[in-house]
Formats: structure tokens, C-alpha cells, sequence
């Protein structure tokens, strides 16, 4: 229950920040790449070792509307950051992967 919160929570902040540019500091989408890599990698292993269920379902709403994500920043933003959101929502369809993959009992 709390991953479905969560994934919502991280659905429209992403579909946000797709529309507007999320300049806040301490945003995911504010760091660059490295650091929204970074932040996804702590996020997995959190996922793998500690909340394996949590993890998987909030990153997962993200990396399906990631499609719809690349087009609203590309039409709003331009390529450069449309691509950013896409290697945003590729990594978090990877994150819920590996977490998937690691611990399926968990799923």
C-alpha cells in the first residue's frame, strides 16, 4: 500500500518536472543525470535488501508513463531534456527489474 502511495507520488512529480522543469533543490529530477542515477541505485539496493515490494511498486507507474513523459518534455522542453526523462524512467524500469529479479518472492 504504501509503494502504490508512493508510486503515485512519483508519477505525477515525474509527469511534472516532463511538463515544467524541476529546478527545486533536493528533487530527483534537480541533480543531473549522475546524481538521479545515483539516487536510483541507493533506491535499489534499499529495494533488494530491505523493501523489496515498496520499491517495485513505486518505480513501476513511472517507467510506464515514460513514453508519455519523453513526448511532454520533448514538445515542452526540447531533446535534450526529453532524453533526460526518458534515461530517468529507463532507470527506474530497471530498478523495479533488478529488485524483480533478485528477489521474485517478493512480487
Amino acid at each position: 500500500m504504501i509503494g502504490f502511495f508512493a508510486g503515485i507520488g512519483l508519477l505525477l512529480s515525474y509527469l511534472g518536472a516532463a511538463w515544467t522543469v524541476d529546478t527545486s533543490e533536493g528533487s530527483l529530477f534537480s541533480s543531473g543525470i549522475g546524481g538521479a542515477f545515483v539516487i536510483l541505485a541507493i533506491l535499489a539496493v534499499i529495494g533488494i535488501f530491505l523493501f523489496p515490494r515498496t520499491i517495485g511498486m513505486a518505480f513501476t507507474p513511472m517507467s510506464f508513463a515514460t513514453p508519455i513523459a519523453f513526448v511532454i518534455a520533448l514538445f515542452r522542453q526540447g531533446v535534450s531534456y526529453s532524453l533526460f526523462i526518458l534515461a530517468v524512467g529507463v532507470g527506474a524500469w530497471v530498478v523495479t527489474f533488478i529488485v524483480g529479479s533478485v528477489r521474485p518472492d517478493a512480487t
